[in-house]
């Protein structure tokens, strides 16, 4: 079964010329005219303005998604974007292969999502790196990773260790992977608007973490604590 995008949109360059790269890379994408969502399969919007880009967090659902557009993008954009779920941006000059590597990734964690569902929580957690020492709290868990809350998050693809506590279980200790980080403005102490300076943006500083080690055993008591609770 071909996998599925609905492309939420109207140019004829994103319904028609993108839709076509689309299609070249054996996914099949249907254009959705209107409503506000659930859309079937991975969603891709297209971004015209910056309200537009303000809005997709609200429009996209608990899932992965991309973007379409010709904004030049700040990295304090992306970051606050990647934290609700963007897995890359594209638009009208991206070449096929860049097009077929971000469906593939996108579609990957969108299957990964469906299978291993995230919850918002509020668990304390240690994380190890060196002989550094972060003492902080978790905002999503899944039972592969979490998302830490923390001012100083580390680099991307850093691996350190990690201890938490999930509600009704044992202490976990596992190694982690730093999949993506999201800084906060040192200059301000706030998560700021590239776009204005004095602006806070509703999200949180931290890191989004994958789980290395962590048994198969303690996954699926995760997986028991989310049920008990979606």
């Amino acid at each position: 079964m071909r996998s599925r995008v609905s492309l939420i949109g109207g140019s004829a360059a994103f319904t028609e010329v993108f839709r076509k790269t689309i299609e070249d890379c054996g996914v099949e994408a249907g254009v959705e005219t209107g409503g506000n969502g659930p859309w079937p399969g991975l969603a891709v919007f297209e971004v015209k303005d910056r309200d537009g880009l303000n809005a997709v967090p609200g429009w996209k659902g608990p899932r992965p998604y991309l973007i379409f557009t010709e904004l030049d993008l700040a990295q304090e954009e992306l970051a606050v974007l990647k934290e609700s779920g963007l897995m890359g941006v594209l638009s009208g000059s991206s070449t096929p292969e860049e097009v077929s590597l971000a469906l593939n990734k996108a579609l990957f964690y969108d299957r990964m999502l469906r299978k291993n569902p995230r919850v918002p929580v509020d668990i304390p957690v240690e994380v190890r790196a060196a002989a550094k020492t972060i003492k902080t709290f978790c905002s999503l868990l899944s039972r592969d990773g979490m998302f830490i809350v923390t001012l100083n998050p580390l680099p991307v693809d850093s691996i350190c260790g990690l201890v938490f506590t999930p509600p009704g279980g044992g202490e976990l200790r596992t190694k982690i992977k730093v999949l993506y980080n999201i800084p906060i403005n040192k200059d301000l102490n706030i998560i700021a608007s590239p776009r204005d300076p004095f602006k806070r943006l509703v999200t949180h500083p931290g890191m989004a973490v994958l789980f290395i080690d962590l048994p198969e055993g303690e996954r699926a008591a995760i997986d028991r604590y989310i049920e008990s609770i979606e």
